[in-house]
């Protein structure tokens, strides 16, 4: 499985929030400002699904840019996201005034909604979904499952069981580590590290991260970074180009 990070950082940060692009056909979260780099550096037109962890600004405020450009083909596309999606899109087409959106979403976008415990199967891929804990919010995490490798993806998340639900299923986990001390919204440095060492069947990368929490995370693990594509193939082992 391919798999692109638009962006791995948080909003404090000069660089973009956490953002990924699946075999050029998936894009996870839709965070301000990241349309501008998958415009520029990514063909839309094979877009097929975006999946939405949470409705935080930075997971989905540039969704209606990306919307802009696949109307234009009148491209069929499903959204994965929270209960009340098509709503809140529909009022943040009205605040940015492009309500002409509307009709495209109506007649050419597929919309569904995140259940705990939910398989999606949207060929080729399985879709497990997870309900996160972050701070109260109607948050979810993410299994992606092709050609027999498994990927997770957290979204925004304390330490819970869905993320260790996560970490059982992925060969390869892309995990909300924003924090320097333990809270009820994001993972914490010590947190991740634990995990990497009881996990370690599976690969670990912490995103969402601070400046702070990255400077620190440069000497104890590796890293995904901006514009960074990692090839993830599974034989015998992982294996990871």
């Amino acid at each position: 499985m391919k798999v692109t990070a638009v962006g791995t950082m948080c909003s404090w940060t000069i660089e973009l929030s956490t953002s990924f692009i699946i075999n050029d056909e998936i894009i996870f979260d839709t965070p301000q400002g990241s349309f501008k780099t998958i415009y520029n550096n990514y063909d839309l037109s094979n877009i097929k699904f975006i999946i939405i962890s949470h409705f935080h600004s930075d997971h989905f405020m540039d969704i209606h840019l990306i919307l802009e450009i696949l109307r234009k083909t009148e491209q069929n596309i499903t959204i994965i996201a929270p209960k009340g999606c098509k709503e809140r899109l529909f009022t943040m087409f009205k605040i940015v005034e492009v309500s002409y959106l509307e009709d495209y979403v109506n007649n050419f976008v597929t919309f569904i909604e995140c259940e705990n415990g939910k398989t999606i199967n949207l060929s080729p891929y399985k879709i497990k979904i997870y309900k996160m804990e972050h701070k109260n919010l109607d948050a979810y995490g993410f299994v992606i499952e092709n050609d027999g490798v498994k990927i997770g993806f957290s979204g925004d998340n304390c330490a819970c069981n869905s993320l260790i639900k996560i970490l059982r299923k992925s060969d390869v986990a892309f995990i909300d580590c924003a924090s320097l001390e333990q809270n009820n919204k994001h993972l914490s440095i010590d947190e991740f590290l634990k995990l990497k060492e009881e996990y370690k069947n599976v690969k670990l990368y912490p995103i969402h991260l601070t400046h702070k929490v990255k400077n620190i995370l440069e000497e104890k693990t590796e890293l995904i970074n901006q514009g960074q594509t990692l090839n993830i193939i599974k034989d015998d082992n992982i294996v990871i180009n």
